[in-house]
């Protein structure tokens, strides 16, 4: 190996030593996998890195106002709708979609569309004490789409993480997500209490890999409505399209022959498995932000998750196109190459890159994400 291959060993193994330290909290929560269950790959990582140093990442935020909530409402808003958003395009059925103000959305842009127009109309389903008496017919009602009726699946099961969380915000006389914010006097993972370990006392942010807390933190974050004094303790939130992207570029790598045999035949992995693996693109992710010289994983994952779920698709994905992908927001946008064709930012590296049926996310049953 040449010194400067060293040097980049080194370099990467420095920064994965202080991913880990400061970010023990994740990974403390998160039982430990087995020995060589998923790997990150230092080669692809640093390659990615590269791309990434290259480009102006755009800032993270949504695509929505919310105008009409009331600002002390907004992280009500949020921690009902992130405690309830998990695979919206579940492996094998109809993905999430519908029309909100005469814009054809899907997954989670028609989840926060549908949402934030239920509640301009009725104020009280962002107030905790309804949130104790939600059903499942309610969570469909609340996301049903005018034309093709309900599509979310599982509302019994999502209905019962919000009475859950309704219940645990009244024993504590906690009337609004400000109260656990002022609780923890806006911590991420510093100091007791702090916003991960509090509000992973809530079933709908147990995970141990915490991707609604993460999610759910950026969202107050973008909104202009929290800001964290160690942020740099705030994560990538991962989740199942991220998963993919990662597996197919090749920066995370199932080591264990049966778990990938799993993945590649559809079949369930456990819940140890799937934390393996999102545990492996969590740490992908940081170390990615740190050597492209970035330093914000969350901002980071709005560009994969973007990108992802726009160009690299489950079926036929868009290594190579004519035109935008249509879900791809402008400011993601790739540039166009000298002969008109737009490629994946990734696609130079990617291992997957052109393959007919390359590897897609692990299918799991969970309402983490």
């Amino acid at each position: 190996m040449s010194r400067l291959a060293d040097d980049a060993r080194d370099r990467y193994e420095h920064v994965v030593e202080r991913i880990h330290t400061n970010h023990a909290r994740v990974f403390s929560h998160a039982p430990p996998d087995k020995p060589s269950l998923v790997e990150v790959d230092h080669d692809i990582c640093t390659k990615v890195s590269s791309i990434i140093a290259k480009r102006k990442i755009p800032l993270d935020r949504e695509e929505i106002s919310l105008a009409g909530i009331p600002s002390s409402l907004v992280g009500n808003f949020f921690l009902f709708l992130v405690a309830i958003c998990h695979q919206t395009s579940p492996i094998g059925a109809r993905r999430l979609e519908g029309r909100v103000n005469g814009k054809v959305l899907f997954g989670w842009d028609y989840l926060l569309a549908k949402f934030e127009q239920r509640a301009q109309a009725d104020i009280s389903l962002l107030e905790p004490r309804r949130w104790t008496e939600v059903t499942g017919d309610l969570v469909s009602e609340i996301f049903a789409d005018d034309e093709l009726g309900n599509l979310l699946t599982k509302n019994d099961e999502r209905a019962g993480l919000i009475r859950n969380l309704g219940v645990g915000l009244q024993q504590r006389d906690w009337y609004s997500a400000d109260d656990i914010y002022d609780y923890c006097e806006g911590r991420v993972g510093s100091g007791h209490p702090n916003l991960l370990e509090t509000l992973h006392e809530f079933q709908a942010y147990r995970d141990p890999v915490f991707k609604k807390t993460l999610f759910f933190l950026a969202l107050m974050r973008n909104s202009g409505s929290w800001q964290f004094p160690d942020y740099h303790l705030m994560g990538a939130p991962v989740d199942y399209h991220e998963v993919r992207g990662h597996l197919r570029i090749g920066t995370v790598r199932v080591q264990n022959a049966s778990l990938l045999q799993k993945i590649r035949d559809g079949d369930l992995v456990t819940s140890e498995e799937d934390i393996a693996i999102r545990r492996a693109v969590y740490e992908a992710i940081l170390t990615i932000s740190d050597l492209s010289g970035l330093g914000d994983p969350s901002r980071l994952h709005y560009y994969f998750w973007n990108i992802f779920r726009a160009v690299c698709l489950r079926e036929n994905p868009l290594c190579v196109a004519t035109s935008q992908p249509a879900l791809l927001p402008p400011r993601y946008q790739v540039p166009a190459a000298a002969d008109g064709d737009i490629l994946c930012p990734f696609e130079a590296v990617c291992t997957s890159a052109h393959q007919r049926n390359p590897i897609i996310e692990h299918a799991c049953i969970t309402d983490f994400y």
